[in-house]
């Protein structure tokens, strides 16, 4: 029997082009949309087990996509803490630290953001989410999160090497669907909701 697994990013933040991970920012007028743009698609989904992220912009997507829903807020689906890097843009941050960058640019596990985190801790973290998945005793599970664990996420359940995350462009306010079976996932869908 397989279960359906639906990655839903938050919305817009107004921070278009700039790493935003562990700064809590508000979803923007256009990401409140986006989001009640897709709620059709979640209106009639009623036995359902809902994690979401405890930061603001996913708090809020929830709060528009499931406002009488139970929803687990879990520490683990926090996006990736890019340390001093928060805020700034690729070209700010490539001028800034160009020798971190290019370190970055090797997809090592190794890799720790300036002052952030490591590469293998956020890995891990969100691989403790997936695990967690598989024994969820639900057979639709929902998950609203941010960009860089939906990356992760789809790297742990497709069994692709973490260092491949950057084969998925996820989008903000799209969401994500696979089937996992036993013996793997099959992705089933990738950005959809209203364009």
């Amino acid at each position: 029997m397989s279960k359906k697994l639906t990655l839903i990013r938050h919305g817009k933040t107004g921070y278009s082009g700039r790493y935003i991970g562990s700064r809590d920012v508000s979803l923007s007028s256009a990401g409140r949309q986006q989001i009640e743009d897709i709620r059709s698609y979640f209106v009639n989904r009623k036995e359902l087990k809902i994690i979401a992220s405890p930061m603001l912009r996913c708090r809020q997507s929830c709060g528009i996509l499931f406002p009488e829903q139970k929803i687990v807020y879990d520490d683990e689906l926090r996006e990736v803490d890019f340390g001093r890097w928060e805020g700034l843009t690729f070209a700010e941050i490539a001028a800034k630290d160009p020798d971190y960058v290019d370190d970055w640019a090797k997809l090592s596990g190794t890799f720790c953001f300036p002052e952030g985190e490591c590469v293998d801790a956020f890995l891990k973290r969100v691989g403790t989410v997936g695990e967690k998945i598989t024994h969820f005793s639900e057979q639709d599970i929902i998950i609203i999160a941010h960009g860089g664990v939906i990356r992760a996420l789809l790297c742990y359940f497709l069994k692709l090497d973490p260092s491949k995350y950057l084969l998925f462009q996820v989008e903000k306010g799209r969401f994500t669907t696979l089937n996992l079976f036993p013996e793997g996932a099959v992705l089933t869908g990738l950005n959809l909701g209203v364009k």
